[in-house]
C-alpha cells in the first residue's frame, strides 16, 4: 500500500466539488496522487464508476495509467476510467449521434489532410488561385507551408470560429479600424497572410466534406464535442438522475449526455487552447476540475500556446466559457504545492532544480522549492554527468558502454533491465539514427517517438507495390521488377542483380541467333518471366529463381483478388508466400544487435500496415482503396497505431514529448549542440499561427520571441533530465562540425571526463578476460570471471575453443620419410620455387586449400590449343579454346567478352611462335613429353609442353626444352638463368629422362611412379619460357626467357635442391615466410589468408 508524505495527503483531502491545482516539480508523486484521489472519490457515498474521468496526455500514457488504476481498485471496473481529450471528444459525439440516429463521426487523419492540401494547392497555383501574400509560390508546395496551414487551421478550430469568420473579422477591423475588441489591430502584412491562409483552408474543407463526410480532424472533434456537451451534457447528482447545469432538474436533453462529475487531468502543463474549451464546457455543465501538473515542464510548444491552468484555473476556464453565468469566475480553486521529490536523491533533485530555476516563471513557481529523498544505497555515485566527446561514434560508444555496464551490474551497482533506460533525443530524425546505432552496439532499442511512418520501411513500400498490383490500380512497370527483385522479398544482393541481368541477356542473344530474330531489352525479358513464371526459373541461378518467386507471390494475390478476396486478404496472400515472417521472427527473438532491432521494426511496420487495411474495411470503407495505399506510399506524417507492437525488453529511444508519463532509471539525453538544441528556428513564420493564437486569446499578435523560444528549449531539457529516477547522462560532441551548445554549459558543474566507449559485451568481457591472463597469469578475478563465462557458454571463453591451445589433429608427417625406408617424394618442376619462396603456401595448394581463377582456366585451354594445334594457324588455335569455352564460369558477360579478347591475343601470339618455329631448324620431337628422375628419396616428375631437336654442325643434337606461360609478369634474364623449373626440365634430358612416345598426361603430378629407361641419348640444349600473354609481351606476339645449357656442377647443386625440397614437401609442419612472401603483395598466394591474427570462434 502507499504512503503519502504531508503535502500529498493535504492533496487528498481536497473537496471533489470543487476545482483544485495540484503542482509539484518532476517525480513529487502527482499522478500517484492522481490515483489515490480517483479511488478515493469512488469510495465516496453516492460516487459511481462514471463520475470519475482521468485525461491523459497521450494514448500510451493513457494505456499505462488505466492499468495502474485498475491495479490500485483491486476489482473489475466497468468503465474507461482514463482516456485522452480526443477520446472524451470522440465518445461525446459519438453517443450525441447514436441518440440523434446519425452516423458516428470518424477521425480526419493528419496524413489525409496533408494530401487534401497537396490536391487543393496544386490545383490553385495551376489555375493562378492560390496565393498567400508574401510567400512564393514555390514554397506553396514545400511540406513546411502545409504543416504551417494545419496548424493555423487547428488554432481555428481550437477557438471555435470558422476560417471566413475570421477573415471578415480582420477585414471589418482594417477598414473601420475598430479596436474595442482586441488589444490592437494586427499587423497588415499578417493579416494579409491570415486572410489568404484561411481561404485557402475553406477550400481544403470544402473539397473534404465533399470527398469525406463525417470526418473530422483532432482539433475539429475537441470544438465539436465542446459544443455538444454544451448543448446536451448534465453531471450525474447524488439522487442518480442527470443535472442540467443551470435548472438542477433532468430533462429531456440534458439527460441524453452524462458527463463526468469530476475530471483529473494529467500533466495538464500540456493542455492546448483546444482541450481547454473542451473543459470549459463540461465545468459549464457542472463537472469540477482537477488539474496535475508543473508549468516548467511543457513540452507542446510546438503544437501552440500553452494555457495557463495550472496558474490560474479558474480564469482560464471562465475566459473559454460561453454562457454568461460561466464568464465570470466563481469561488478560486483550491490549490496544493507538493514539496518532496520522491524521484531524485540529491544530485538529481539539484541539477533539475537548477535548469528550472532558469525557465520563466509560470505562475509563482512554488513548485520548484521541492526537497530531494534521501540517499538511497542503490544511487550511484556521480548520479550525473555532463560530458563532451570527440566525435558522434564515441558519443554512442559511451552511452552503449554505460547502458551494458549497468545492465550487466557492474562496478557492484544492481542490473538495471533495459526497459529501465531511455535515450532522449531532439527530434525524431534523430532519434532513429540513435537507435540503430545503438543495435549495432549490442544494445537493443524501440523507438517511441510520434508513431510510425509507414512509407519509411523498405518492405511496406513492396508489400503496397505489389498489393496495388494485384489489385489492378497501378501494374508494376518493368523498370521496377529488378528493384523489387533486389529488395526485401526478392533478397538479391547488388551483384546477384547484376548476374542475373547477364544471364538473362546472353541466353536471350543466344535464342535469338538461333531463331534468327531480334533481341529484346532486358526490360521485356524481366517483365515476361514475372508476368509468366514458369514451373521453371528462366534462369537456374539464385535470381532467376528469385524473380520466378516474385513472379508466383503476385499471380497467387491476383488470383485472391479475382475470387473476391478483399485489399486484406490479398496483402496477407502476398505477406504469406514472401516467407519473411519466420526468419525475422527468429531473428527478432533469438538474433542480437542490429539485426535483430531491424527485424523488429520491419514487423511492426507490416502489423502497421495490416491495421491500416483493417481500419480501412471497419470505419474507411467510403475512401477507395487506391487512394489509401497511394496515402500510405506519400505520407510523411508520423501515424499512432492501435496495432500490436514487439514487447521485447529494450532501451526507449524516444524525444522529450515521448517521454511523457514515464520515468527510468538511467537517462542518456543527446543532441545538446548548438544550432539543434536549443532549435531557435522561427516557427510559424510563414503564416504567423502563434500569432494569431495570442491575438485570439486577447493578447498582442506578434510570434514568440527568441526569448519565449528559449524558454520552451529550455523546458523540454528540463523535463527530459526530469525523466531520470537514478542517474543521468548527458553527452555532446566536440569537433570541427559541431559544438556543445549554450544549454550544455547549464550543467558545468556536473562536468566530467574520460568516459568509457568499449564495447561491454559478453565477446568484450571475454576478451579483456583473456588479455588479462595472457599479461598476468595469476590474475585470479579475471580466471573467475572467465570460468564463470566458460560454464555460461559464451562463445570464445571456453579453452577449448581458444586457437593455439587446441592441439593439432595430428603431426604426422605428409611421407614419412623416415620410418619407411623404400618412402620417395613426388617432387614437380612447377612447385619447386613455390615449396621454396613459401612452404605453406605450397603446402595448402597441394592439400587442396588453393583456389581457381578464370585467368589460369583460360591457360589451361590455350595449353590445350598448343598440345593439339596441326598448324600454326591462328583461326585453328582459337577454334581449339572456344571448344571449350562454355565449361568457363564468369560472373558477368562483359568479363567473358574481356576474357576472349585476351584469348585472341594469346593464340594469335602462339601462332606466330609456331611460325617462325616452322621456318626454323628446329623440329619438334614430343608433346606434353613426360619425365621421371630418382633423386635420393625423391623422384623429379614432370611434363614439358615442347621438346624441340636442333642437329649441330658437328653431327650433335641437342633438345631444348619449351614451356609455355600464360601469365603476365615473366622473370628478368637473370632470374630466367637460375630458374627452378627449367633446370628441372633440363636435368629430365640431361640424364634421358624424358619419354617421349608415353601416353600423354593430364597433369604433371599424374605421371606413372615407374621410371622409364632413358630413350633419348643428347645433351640438353638449354630451356626457353614461352610467354604470349599481351602485358608481358608488349604487343611484340611473344617473348621468350631462355636458360643456357647446365652444366655438371648446375647438375649437382640442382639435385642438392631437390633432395632439400623433398624434405621440405614431406614434412608434418610448414613455415610460412611471412616478410618475404605471405605479406608481400607482388607475390599472391594461398598462405595471405592464413597468417591474419587468429579470433575464437562463434
Amino acid at each position: 500500500m502507499l504512503s503519502f508524505d504531508p503535502s500529498q495527503t493535504r492533496a487528498l483531502a481536497l473537496d471533489p466539488s470543487r476545482h483544485a491545482r495540484i503542482l509539484g516539480a518532476a517525480g513529487t508523486g502527482k499522478t500517484a496522487v492522481l490515483r489515490e484521489a480517483f479511488c478515493r472519490t469512488l469510495g465516496l457515498p453516492g460516487w459511481e464508476e462514471t463520475d470519475v474521468l482521468v485525461l491523459a496526455t497521450n494514448r500510451l500514457v493513457a494505456t499505462s495509467l488505466r492499468a495502474a488504476i485498475e491495479r490500485d481498485l483491486g476489482r473489475a471496473f466497468g468503465g474507461t476510467p482514463v482516456r485522452t481529450a480526443a477520446s472524451l471528444a470522440f465518445a461525446v459525439l459519438s453517443r450525441s449521434a447514436a441518440l440523434a440516429g446519425n452516423e458516428a463521426p470518424r477521425l480526419l487523419t493528419g496524413t489525409v489532410q496533408d494530401e487534401a492540401i497537396t490536391d487543393v494547392v496544386s490545383a490553385g497555383t495551376a489555375a493562378h488561385g492560390a496565393e498567400i501574400a508574401g510567400v512564393p509560390p514555390e514554397v506553396l508546395h514545400s511540406p513546411a507551408f502545409r504543416a504551417e496551414l494545419r496548424e493555423l487551421w487547428r488554432v481555428a478550430d481550437d477557438f471555435g470560429v470558422a476560417p471566413m469568420e475570421l477573415a471578415a473579422q480582420l477585414r471589418e477591423l482594417e477598414t473601420a479600424a475598430v479596436r474595442e475588441q482586441h488589444a490592437r489591430v494586427p499587423d497588415p502584412e499578417l493579416s494579409a497572410r491570415w486572410r489568404d491562409g484561411f481561404a485557402l483552408i475553406a477550400a481544403v474543407a470544402q473539397r473534404l466534406e465533399v470527398e469525406r463526410p463525417g470526418e473530422l480532424s483532432s482539433s475539429s472533434l475537441l470544438h465539436a464535442a465542446a459544443g455538444a456537451v454544451r448543448r446536451d451534457g448534465g453531471i450525474r447528482a447524488g439522487s442518480g438522475h442527470v443535472a442540467g447545469s443551470e435548472s438542477g432538474q433532468p430533462t429531456g436533453s440534458e439527460a441524453q449526455l452524462a458527463m463526468p462529475r469530476l475530471i483529473l487531468i494529467d500533466d495538464a502543463q500540456e493542455l492546448g487552447e483546444g482541450e481547454l474549451a473542451l473543459l470549459a464546457a463540461c465545468s459549464e455543465v457542472g463537472s469540477k476540475i482537477w488539474v496535475f501538473g508543473d508549468p516548467d515542464l511543457a513540452t507542446g510548444a510546438f503544437h501552440g500556446e500553452r494555457t495557463r491552468v495550472l496558474s490560474r484555473l479558474d480564469s482560464e476556464l471562465a475566459r473559454r466559457a460561453i454562457r454568461p453565468a460561466a464568464r465570470t469566475p466563481q469561488e478560486p480553486a483550491q490549490c496544493v504545492v507538493l514539496t518532496r521529490a520522491h524521484r531524485h536523491g540529491p544530485q538529481l533533485r539539484s541539477a533539475v532544480a537548477g535548469l528550472a530555476a532558469r525557465v520563466g516563471a509560470a505562475g509563482l513557481g512554488e513548485q520548484r522549492e521541492a526537497i530531494a529523498r534521501p540517499v538511497q544505497p542503490a544511487d550511484p555515485d556521480p548520479a550525473v554527468q555532463f560530458a563532451v566527446v570527440g566525435s558522434g561514434a564515441e558519443q554512442l560508444g559511451a552511452i552503449a558502454h554505460r547502458m551494458r555496464s549497468r545492465r550487466l551490474g557492474l562496478g557492484g551497482a544492481p542490473a538495471v533491465p533495459w526497459n529501465e533506460m531511455a535515450v532522449l533525443c531532439r527530434s525524431r530524425g534523430e532519434a532513429v539514427r540513435v537507435a540503430r546505432a545503438l543495435a549495432a552496439h549490442q544494445v537493443p532499442t524501440g523507438i517511441a517517438a510520434g508513431g510510425i511512418v509507414l512509407r519509411e520501411h523498405q518492405i511496406v513500400r513492396e508489400l503496397v507495390r505489389l498489393l496495388q498490383h494485384a489489385l489492378g490500380l497501378h501494374t508494376i512497370a518493368p523498370e521496377e521488377i529488378l528493384p523489387l527483385v533486389g529488395g526485401t522479398i526478392g533478397g538479391l544482393d547488388p551483384v546477384a542483380l547484376r548476374r542475373l541481368r547477364s544471364a538473362l541477356l546472353l541466353q536471350e542473344r543466344r535464342d535469338a541467333r538461333e531463331e534468327e530474330r531480334e533481341t529484346r531489352s532486358i526490360d521485356e525479358l524481366v517483365a515476361e518471366a514475372f508476368a509468366f513464371p514458369g514451373p521453371v526459373p528462366v534462369v537456374d541461378s539464385a535470381g532467376g529463381r528469385a524473380l520466378r518467386k516474385l513472379g508466383q507471390i503476385a499471380g497467387a494475390a491476383m488470383t485472391v483478388r479475382e475470387a473476391g478476396g478483399t485489399a486484406r486478404e490479398t496483402l496477407w496472400m502476398i505477406w504469406d508466400r514472401a516467407k519473411l515472417a519466420s526468419d525475422w521472427q527468429r531473428d527478432a527473438l533469438d538474433g542480437r544487435g542490429a539485426r535483430s532491432d531491424d527485424a523488429h521494426r520491419s514487423l511492426d511496420a507490416v502489423m502497421g500496415l495490416f491495421f491500416a487495411l483493417q481500419r480501412h474495411e471497419e470505419q474507411d470503407s467510403t475512401q477507395p482503396i487506391e487512394e489509401l495505399l497511394d496515402e500510405i506510399l506519400s505520407s510523411t506524417v508520423p501515424e499512432d497505431s492501435l496495432a500490436q507492437r514487439s514487447q521485447r525488453a529494450s532501451v526507449t529511444v524516444t524525444t522529450p514529448q515521448g517521454a511523457l508519463g514515464r520515468e527510468f532509471a538511467l537517462v542518456a539525453i543527446v543532441g545538446l549542440q548548438d544550432g539543434s538544441w536549443p532549435n531557435l528556428r522561427a516557427r510559424g513564420s510563414l503564416l504567423g499561427a502563434a500569432a494569431l493564437e495570442r491575438w485570439l486569446r486577447g493578447d498582442e499578435a506578434v510570434p514568440p520571441s527568441r526569448r519565449d523560444t528559449i524558454h520552451d528549449e529550455l523546458r523540454l531539457l528540463v523535463h527530459a533530465c526530469a525523466r531520470a529516477s537514478s542517474e543521468l547522462l548527458v553527452v555532446a560532441v566536440s569537433d570541427e562540425d559541431q559544438h556543445p551548445s549554450a544549454l550544455f554549459s547549464l550543467g558545468r558543474e556536473f562536468r566530467a571526463d574520460g568516459l568509457p566507449s568499449s564495447r561491454i559485451t559478453l565477446r568484450g568481457i571475454t576478451a579483456d578476460m583473456r588479455r588479462r591472463l595472457v599479461r598476468d597469469p595469476a590474475d585470479q578475478a579475471a580466471l573467475r570471471a572467465l570460468s564463470e563465462l566458460a560454464r555460461a557458454g559464451v562463445p570464445g571463453a571456453p579453452p577449448d575453443e581458444w586457437y593455439g591451445v587446441r592441439p593439432p589433429s595430428t603431426q604426422a608427417p605428409l611421407v614419412p620419410l623416415d620410418e619407411d625406408p623404400e618412402a620417395t617424394v613426388s617432387v614437380s618442376p612447377s612447385q619447386l620455387e613455390r615449396a621454396e619462396s613459401c612452404p605453406l603456401d605450397w603446402a595448402i595448394a597441394h592439400l587442396g586449400g588453393g583456389t581457381g581463377s578464370v585467368q589460369a582456366s583460360i591457360g589451361t585451354l590455350v595449353h590445350h590449343a598448343l598440345e593439339t594445334a596441326q598448324s600454326p594457324d591462328a583461326d585453328e588455335l582459337l577454334t581449339a579454346v572456344m571448344s571449350e569455352w562454355r565449361k568457363l564460369d564468369f560472373d558477368a558477360q562483359w568479363e567473358s567478352v574481356r576474357a576472349k579478347r585476351l584469348a585472341v591475343t594469346m593464340t594469335e601470339g602462339l601462332a606466330t611462335y609456331l611460325q617462325e618455329f616452322a621456318a626454323s631448324e628446329r623440329t619438334l620431337i614430343g608433346k606434353e613429353a613426360s619425365f621421371a628422375v630418382p633423386i635420393d628419396r625423391a623422384v623429379l616428375r614432370g611434363i614439358a609442353d615442347r621438346l624441340e631437336r636442333r642437329e649441330l654442325a658437328n653431327g650433335e643434337a641437342e633438345v631444348t626444352v619449351l614451356d609455355l606461360k600464360t601469365g603476365r609478369t615473366p622473370p628478368s634474364k637473370a632470374q630466367a638463368e637460375t630458374h627452378a623449373q627449367l633446370r628441372a626440365y633440363q636435368l629430365g634430358v640431361t640424364l634421358g629422362a624424358f619419354t617421349i612416345d608415353g601416353p600423354p598426361a593430364d597433369s604433371e603430378d599424374t605421371v606413372d611412379n615407374s621410371v622409364p629407361a632413358p630413350d633419348i641419348e643428347t645433351r640438353s640444349g638449354g630451356a626457353r619460357l614461352l610467354y604470349v600473354h599481351p602485358d608481358a609481351t608488349g604487343g611484340s606476339g611473344f617473348i621468350e626467357r631462355v636458360q643456357a645449357p647446365i652444366d655438371a656442377e648446375a647438375i649437382q647443386e640442382m639435385e642438392e635442391r631437390v633432395s632439400n625440397i623433398a624434405r621440405v614437401m614431406a614434412a608434418g609442419e610448414f613455415t610460412a615466410r611471412i616478410e618475404h612472401h605471405c605479406s608481400d603483395p607482388h607475390q599472391p598466394g594461398n598462405c595471405r589468408l592464413h597468417i591474419i591474427p587468429a579470433v575464437s570462434q562463434g
